[in-house]
């Protein structure tokens, strides 16, 4: 069974609302998927190597799952931890700018592909540490308040903070504007890093930690593999996995339609701003639709998601055909559109797992499903790269929108339309 959450003082939620805020605004103003694939585009980097920048992210995320969640799971106490990577990041981007700004072409690819990496593995570290410190230091209840009201609060300032940009810099060189973008994302890593370091963190439990410190690399890779196959013969866990794996495709709808979006509109100097706003507005419109639904069932998210980004890809592909595709409102509204649906699906997934996983479960079962499915998803993602690369990206898109119509049946195939909390609990079990 997994212990019941610490309930925090109520002065550390309006804290929490604010520095996941700020992380939102940070990964909506230095969006790998949108920003530094516009970046890359504007700057006439081959569409492929564009393409792999997702494979690159999930590559650096499914090592860093591998190799650090044993380390993760002996931290007593993660909030500074969660600080420092959030100041890492904001460096690594700062680094990827500095080299396109100043450094030869050669130098402008390897700062890409090397800060994509590093990013990727730092985004995933955290990614496992935000998962246990939000499950261990809020009620069921308040992660759910809180992660929509973040992604709200988030939503609300990256729309005034770029629209503000835009007109202070719109007559400014491209790759100034895009840089100045990049740029502000990154401080606001550091300012969620100063907001995570103020908040008053559970205390650690003595007998919590059963690994011993000593462990080598290669022990601790071992020990993660047993437990990946003691895992994958429990019930929640299997289901859990293959909920993730029907919307592999589905999760790739945001960088590929970003892609077709940048390949149009990289030389308008509206483009990186509409599709910025877009996505952070998509943010306001998901926090209340799918908390609403998330509460009523988590299939209907499920499915509703996916049905949009087939839906959407399917409009993609026919305003390709028709040529219609230097009008920068449309691509705005199709990225709007898959943001909210991936919004949706990635929250509705994450408050599920909260619920379900066993405490002394959690950092162990994120990260090897993460591994498993990331597995997929770089294949998949490298597949797609070379598709958009030799042929069209609209193919890719294709590809996309089939794969969601598959996730649909998929789900309803296998996903229950709800899940009683007395189910929950025996899962728990």
């Amino acid at each position: 069974m997994s212990q019941e959450p610490f309930v925090p003082r109520r002065s550390n939620l309006p804290i929490i609302a604010g520095q996941g805020a700020l992380s939102v605004m940070a990964w909506s103003m230095a969006s790998p998927a949108i920003v530094l694939t516009f970046l890359a585009v504007s700057l006439d980097l081959p569409v492929f190597l564009a393409g792999l920048l997702v494979t690159i992210r999930h590559a650096a995320g499914t090592l860093a799952d591998m190799f650090f969640a044993q380390s993760i799971t002996r931290l007593p106490q993660k909030k500074s931890a969660i600080a420092r990577a959030d100041l890492a990041v904001a460096i690594c981007f700062l680094i990827v700018i500095f080299a396109v700004t100043y450094g030869s072409r050669p130098i402008t690819i390897a700062a890409f592909v090397v800060g994509i990496f590093v990013i990727g593995v730092l985004g995933e570290i955290k990614s496992l540490m935000i998962i246990d410190f939000i499950s261990d230091n809020l009620t069921s209840k308040d992660r759910m308040r809180i992660s929509y009201t973040q992604k709200a609060l988030g939503g609300a300032a990256t729309i005034a903070i770029v629209l503000l940009l835009h007109q202070l810099f719109q007559d400014a060189p491209a790759l100034t504007r895009h840089s100045t973008v990049v740029g502000l994302g990154a401080t606001c890593f550091v300012f969620s890093a100063v907001f995570m370091m103020t908040l008053q963190e559970k205390s650690p439990d003595q007998t919590s930690s059963t690994a011993s410190s000593a462990n080598t690399r290669s022990e601790a890779f071992k020990a993660y593999w047993q437990k990946a196959k003691a895992l994958l013969k429990e019930r929640w866990f299997q289901k859990y996995v293959l909920i993730r794996l029907a919307f592999v495709l589905t999760g790739l709808s945001v960088p590929f339609y970003a892609l077709l979006a940048a390949e149009a509109q990289h030389s308008s100097s509206q483009g990186l701003t509409a599709l910025v706003v877009s996505s952070a507005a998509a943010l306001l419109v998901a926090s209340p639709l799918w908390r609403a639904l998330s509460s009523y069932s988590n299939r209907v998210v499920m499915v509703a998601g996916a049905s949009m980004v087939a839906l959407t890809g399917i409009g993609l592909a026919a305003i390709h055909r028709w040529g219609f595709d230097h009008n920068v409102h449309l691509h705005a509204v199709s990225l709007f559109i898959v943001t909210v649906a991936v919004t949706g699906l990635g929250s509705a997934r994450g408050l599920y797992f909260m619920d379900v996983a066993p405490k002394s479960q959690r950092i162990a079962a994120q990260a090897i499903s993460q591994t498993l499915v990331r597995v997929a998803v770089v294949a998949i993602s490298a597949a797609l790269a070379a598709i958009a690369h030799m042929n069209e990206i609209v193919w890719a898109v294709a590809a996309i929108s089939a794969g969601s119509l598959l996730a649909v049946v998929a789900i309803l195939s296998f996903v229950e339309p709800s899940i009683p909390k007395g189910a929950r609990q025996e899962e728990k079990a």
